[in-house]
């Protein structure tokens, strides 16, 4: 899922023709000069909470408007705050020569030394949103790369218009492959590359990674799941997670199941590369998964993890225990910063670096 610019007025009435008009009216704002279209764009951010409309009206508005672009009014206040991440180099990726590849490159500051880690990055936002200047997307990526780790933030097709799976998970591995093929020009080894994703970024992940196990190819160093979407049909949570899933704001369930069956398309939802957390995974790399303690995404992250131990996989798992969905699409956190550290520690130090 991930957070979503879609708190914006609705006109009166319901059904199609009011999410439709709410869509054409982002068209408008789309339209807008730069300066004003920043501005409205950053009053109308808001969250994956209880208080959106079904599914099925998100994708009536996201269609209609074209697609929902995020403000880069954010980008420039943190890089007032944080000089240091203004010497990161960003280069714009378009390479079709081995399936379709869309990202930006980030690659860490001269003088920095290299952490012997890159990552291919894959963001969240429900697979309908969501784009290279998303805080999720463009945030950890920079944070990275001024660390010395350079990053691949993946522009993937959306799910939107007939596009379903396999169409996303595709551009997931034509992006691994380009990273890969490419890690020597960046100084690392073709091994030293991990892949991560957040929320349906990390269902975009972790079904990627069981593609390359199946086929064998080489795999990746490690994988990072962040309060990933990895099932359409949420087991019953645990007992620890019980009370916190009672907190108000969370989205219905029937929200996922429209989110997950529109990803899926007409493929069935028990596809290991659809719904990864149902598949077996034997023999995947060393895997980290951060669970947010107040997100109904726990219900499948908890299993998984279980799935993954039984299994003989290396996994890290970290619970915050008090944070919601997303803590890495809020650069302005105490979790949010928490989440990019340990993410950080992860790549350049393994489970070791973790301990604590």
């Amino acid at each position: 899922m991930s957070s979503t610019p879609l708190e914006m007025p609705l006109p009166p009435g319901r059904g199609r023709l009011r999410f439709a008009a709410v869509g054409h009216l982002i068209r408008v704002v789309k339209a807008l000069p730069p300066a004003l279209r920043e501005r409205a764009l950053e009053r109308a951010a808001g969250g994956v909470t209880a208080d959106l409309p079904p599914f099925a009206d998100v994708l009536r508005l996201v269609e209609a408007a074209g697609g929902i672009p995020d403000g880069i009014r954010w980008q420039e206040r943190l890089r007032a705050q944080r000089p240091d991440l203004a010497a990161v180099c960003t280069h714009e990726v378009s390479d079709d020569s081995d399936g379709r590849v869309r990202g930006r490159l980030y690659l860490p500051p001269a003088g920095v030394p290299a952490a012997g880690a890159a990552l291919v990055w894959v963001h969240g936002g429900a697979f309908v949103i969501g784009s290279l200047d998303q805080q999720e997307a463009h945030w950890p990526a920079v944070e990275l790369a001024a660390a010395g780790i350079p990053v691949l933030s993946v522009d993937y097709r959306l799910a939107l218009r007939g596009v379903h799976f396999p169409a996303p998970h595709d551009d997931v591995l034509s992006a691994w492959r380009w990273m890969t093929r490419n890690a020597a020009r960046l100084g690392i080894e073709p091994n030293q590359v991990h892949l991560g994703g957040a929320s349906a970024g990390g269902c975009l992940a972790a079904g990627a990674v069981l593609a390359l196990r199946d086929t064998h190819q080489p795999l990746p160093a490690s994988v990072y799941l962040a309060y990933p979407v990895l099932q359409g049909d949420l087991p019953a949570p645990s007992p620890d997670a019980t009370r916190a899933l009672t907190a108000a704001g969370l989205p219905a369930e029937e929200w996922l199941h429209g989110m997950f069956a529109n990803w899926a398309g007409p493929t069935r939802w028990d596809h290991p590369y659809v719904a990864p957390g149902l598949a077996d995974p034997t023999g995947l790399p060393p895997t980290y998964v951060l669970t947010c303690g107040i997100d109904i995404l726990r219900r499948g992250s908890e299993p998984y993890v279980a799935r993954l131990r039984e299994a003989g996989v290396l996994v890290r798992h970290d619970v915050f225990d008090d944070s919601r969905h997303a803590p890495l699409d809020r650069p302005d956190t105490p979790d949010g910063r928490r989440a990019v550290s340990r993410l950080q520690s992860w790549l350049t130090g393994g489970m070791a670096a973790l301990q604590t």
